[in-house]
């Protein structure tokens, strides 16, 4: 279900820079009030077969990945063990630490970061630097209790031969059962 709702978030975004920046976005805030490094665990995987889908070199969003999840962490209280211990610091200097009291400073600077990222990664991470770009199926149709889909690749990944079939993870792909190039 994972897998689904990221790849449903991310879409099919047409460079690098986009890709980094919905990233970031979808996993800061799940950092916020979640802990980053749980999410930062479950989200490789799945980044994994993302990248692997739309022909994106993976190491040009690991980083970017790792730390939107630790910039993230610090939006809230419970997105870091590290702002408990500074809460029960500040409890025995007299403060109290609220919640969203780290909001304040963290958010401008989570969004500065992704920026950042988005515009460094992709030139120092990493080899590919465009998405395949795909056009709409151009047919479908069931036969023999099975439904087949045929589509064209217009420049991209495989056009160029940067990614082959056995490759692409069309396998990890629930219900495929086989792939032709015709």
């Amino acid at each position: 279900w994972l897998e689904i709702l990221v790849s449903i978030v991310l879409g099919t975004p047409g460079s690098h820079f986009s890709g980094i920046v919905r990233l970031c976005l979808l996993v800061g805030p799940l950092s916020a009030i979640v802990n980053n490094t749980p999410v930062t665990a479950m989200m490789v995987p799945v980044l994994r077969g993302w990248c692997s889908r739309m022909g994106f070199d993976v190491a040009k969003f690991g980083i970017p990945l790792a730390f939107s999840a630790q910039l993230g962490g610090g939006l809230t209280l419970m997105g870091s063990p590290t702002n408990f211990a500074a809460r029960k610091t500040y409890l025995k200097s007299g403060f109290q630490l609220g919640f969203f009291e780290l909001t304040v400073v963290a958010a401008p600077l989570f969004f500065l970061g992704v920026i950042f990222f988005a515009i460094v990664a992709p030139r120092m991470l990493g080899g590919k630097t465009s998405a395949p770009t795909f056009r709409r199926a151009i047919s479908a149709e069931e036969r023999d209790g099975f439904f087949r889909i045929g589509f064209k690749i217009s420049r991209g990944a495989f056009a160029r031969g940067n990614l082959k079939v056995d490759k692409a993870g069309f396998e990890r792909m629930v219900g495929v059962g086989g792939v032709k190039i015709a």
